[in-house]
């Protein structure tokens, strides 16, 4: 009778890393957390994941770039005359511009004064 030896490891398919990756992006976990998690090595997870980012897998540049998540309202506080408030009239009021360059070539541009 033959002793059968098992792997330490797990094999697994391109898919089942994108998945992996997939699954990490949105987790909130950071990797190691993840790693540990899913029983999987940080340096394999690490590799997989730029082997993905490098070979441009279909949809998972987003996901993989972007593992945390960004506030939905970020509160800049109020925009206020920098005159002093003895000269808070129109006149006196000095112009105000605000750029926010949004991404994929989308701009919003204020101005006040």
């Amino acid at each position: 009778m033959a002793l059968q030896t098992q792997r330490k490891y797990q094999r697994r398919s391109a898919a089942e890393w994108r998945a992996l990756v997939a699954q990490q992006a949105v987790s909130g976990l950071p990797i190691g957390a993840f790693c540990r998690k899913v029983s999987v090595s940080t340096a394999s997870f690490y590799r997989w994941q730029g082997l993905l980012q490098k070979n441009g897998d279909s949809g998972m540049a987003a996901a993989v770039t972007a593992p945390r998540r960004t506030p939905d309202f970020v509160d800049l506080g109020a925009l206020e005359d920098l005159a002093p408030s003895a000269r808070r009239d129109a006149a006196a009021s000095p112009r105000v511009e605000l750029r926010l360059e949004l991404g994929g070539g989308l701009v919003l541009h204020l101005v006040r004064g």
